[in-house]
């Protein structure tokens, strides 16, 4: 039996080719449009605020705003609370804590956004020099992009 005309090899091929394009087109602009949400109390104990910033979008398409604070339990223990938060998903962005306002491979890696709306509260490692931390930073570790700054005082 001979195949339908319209059933070629070359067909198939292209078919089997868009379908490929269309899913990882998918999966690379997924994040831009969801949307992760969280509300999570403070954690016990850290009522100090030792430095605050409002966020800010490197551009209109990577847009950020809400509160970043530097919240203590006043006895070394430091977390990067997020009050309001919101920012433009991407993938795996990231937050860092930096002495200035441009990514730097030195800088205090806090670990992925994990939600993109909310509040929540980030660790921040023991030993970490707050004195010399003045920005919080969202970066997009893959396409080494800036997403967002936060100007801690």
């Amino acid at each position: 039996m001979t195949p339908p005309r319209w059933f070629t090899a070359r067909r198939l091929s292209v078919l089997a080719a868009a379908g490929v394009a269309i899913a990882v087109v998918a999966y690379l602009a997924a994040p831009l449009f969801l949307m992760p949400a969280v509300e999570e109390a403070v954690p016990a104990g850290f009522a100090l605020v030792a430095k605050a910033g409002a966020w800010v979008g490197a551009d209109d398409f990577h847009f950020a705003s809400g509160l970043a604070k530097l919240l203590t339990d006043g006895r070394g223990n430091y977390v990067l609370r997020l009050e309001n938060f919101s920012v433009r998903n991407g993938p795996d962005i990231e937050f860092f804590l930096s002495a200035d306002a441009d990514y730097n491979a030195d800088d205090v890696r806090l670990g992925q956004v994990t939600a993109t709306v909310g509040s929540y509260s980030v660790p921040i490692p023991r030993g970490t020099d707050i004195e010399a931390i003045h920005y919080a930073i969202i970066w997009c570790v893959p396409f080494s992009v800036l997403f967002a700054t936060a100007r801690l005082a």
